[in-house]
């Protein structure tokens, strides 16, 4: 983040599986809120934290019941109890005439984080579409870093789990700088980015050059960017629009089974004249109307299937306690802030509106299987037996940060009308809510030509209540092939 300056220089750096519908447009719903305060911190819920103090000296933070923190770092000093860090590796790039890049903190460093916290996030970058401020990449240079600190993490922690882009906001001007980070990958490395899941800010933020706000990425024309007044700060519109169009470009590119962080996002202008209607109650309206939609928000094409089809399954707020002041004629901090520093950190009505609209949320477990595939997938039955690789994925689309165990058990045939348990085909696991996903993998031998009904099941483990009992089994068919009919494939220019 950077300083608010006055108006005319600005530069602000920002922003239960769902039940199957027959339609696969995005639907919204507002869930009625339960009365029971959530046991543990909620995993779609964090906070970013840029300052002092630390956030283990604010008494309240604990209130919010956020499952995750971001403070730019990738190893906080303290941590608040119950809540998780996402790590970052800041980058920069002297020279945009070359890709060569810096990290911070060292490499040597981030591979002991990676080796003594095996199963973290890794943000790598932030706003490296950013000019002047932020990260401030060429698309190359990203693909560039992106790809070695993969490998560099990887090698360290092979259970870490990476998360790519964190740029300021969705749109159309910087989905095009992410197209090209894809593509100067796919020229340097010959293969798609691999990604373990992607990250977006979703401010909403003017674009034209040297004005307020975003400006215009590195190699990307300004065509198309957006042309946007201060009040436009907290337009849901534009938020909810960021969003869908995120999630459709990951499923262009094939990321669609993939989860989608917001690692960044709040309301940036102040409460002064002549910005916009960002009083605390304005503010808090926004908040809470977000987090409705992005609790509810699916959709059968585009969604997370791991997440009950979710769009995204974690959102991060600004700030903590980043404070717009007015200091000598200039803003430094924003708003947004959910403590006062001005009050002894107190809860601010933002941060009283957060833990308000959490209180009311109770914990759950969703755990559901997404999908079954067999390895061959029709075998010719003239050639007679053969071993079946069976994959399943599991996923859990409930709300907490505690993995949760279960038993996936595969059956020949309905297990409720006589199907027998498959030698062997039994398995055990746990899963983190938000979409925390597994695929597990059978081995079926010497399966004579047929027809089979393969039925998946997964149970949770003791003490522990599904909220939704219709996903928890899968059936497939499996089946020979009698014919083997070799189609020619026709380009038509």
């Amino acid at each position: 983040m950077i300083p608010l300056r006055e108006r005319s220089k600005i530069r602000s750096a920002q922003a239960s599986l769902i039940a199957f519908c027959l339609a696969t447009a995005l639907m919204f719903s507002t869930a009625a809120p339960a009365q029971a305060t959530p046991t543990e911190p909620l995993c779609r819920f964090g906070v970013n934290h840029h300052g002092q103090p630390n956030l283990t000296s604010i008494s309240g933070i604990g209130s919010l019941n956020a499952g995750y923190f971001i403070d730019y770092t990738a190893d906080a000093a303290a941590k608040p109890a119950g809540m998780q860090q996402l790590r970052m590796v800041r980058l920069k790039q002297p020279d945009k005439n070359n890709t060569n890049y810096t990290v911070s903190p060292s490499l040597s460093t981030i591979t002991a984080i990676a080796q003594a916290n095996p199963g973290s996030f890794w943000l790598i970058g932030n706003e490296p579409d950013r000019i002047v401020y932020q990260d401030d990449l060429t698309p190359a240079a990203y693909a560039r870093a992106y790809r070695e600190l993969r490998q560099t993490i990887k090698a360290a922690d092979p259970t870490a789990l990476l998360v790519a882009g964190n740029i300021v906001q969705a749109s159309p001007l910087r989905l095009r700088y992410l197209d090209q980070v894809l593509a100067a990958h796919r020229e340097a490395y010959g293969a798609e980015m691999e990604v373990d899941a992607w990250g977006i800010h979703a401010f909403i933020l003017n674009e034209q050059p040297g004005q307020w706000g975003a400006d215009i990425p590195r190699g990307v024309s300004s065509e198309g960017a957006w042309a946007l007044t201060t009040d436009r700060n907290a337009d849901f519109d534009l938020f909810r629009q960021q969003i869908v169009a995120f999630r459709n470009w990951m499923y262009r590119n094939g990321y669609r089974n993939k989860p989608l962080y917001i690692t960044e996002y709040g309301v940036l202008m102040p409460d002064y004249p002549g910005y916009g209607p960002f009083s605390p109650a304005e503010v808090s309206a926004y908040m809470t109307r977000t987090f409705d939609y992005l609790l509810n928000a699916t959709d059968l094409k585009i969604g997370y299937p791991a997440d009950g089809y979710r769009l995204v399954q974690h959102f991060s707020w600004y700030s903590v306690n980043d404070k717009a002041k007015l200091v000598n004629g200039q803003w430094q901090g924003f708003n947004g802030y959910l403590f006062d520093p001005d009050l002894a950190n107190q809860r601010s009505p933002m941060g009283d509106a957060y833990a308000n609209y959490t209180a009311q949320l109770t914990s759950k477990t969703d755990l559901l299987i997404t999908d079954m595939r067999f390895t061959p997938p029709a075998p010719l039955a003239s050639n007679g037996p053969v071993t079946v690789t069976i994959q399943v994925d599991v996923g859990n689309a409930g709300n907490t940060i505690s993995a949760k165990d279960f038993t996936l058990r595969l059956y020949l045939g309905d297990p409720d009308q006589g199907g027998a348990l498959l030698t062997g085909a039994e398995f055990s696991g746990a899963l983190k809510g938000c979409g925390d996903s597994r695929t597990f993998e059978y081995v079926w031998p010497n399966v004579a030509p047929g027809t089979y009904e393969i039925v998946a099941v997964i149970a949770p483990g003791a003490g522990i209540t599904d909220v939704h009992s219709l996903n928890n089994r899968l059936s497939r068919l499996f089946f020979f092939a009698t014919d083997l009919i070799h189609l020619p494939l026709v380009h038509h220019p």
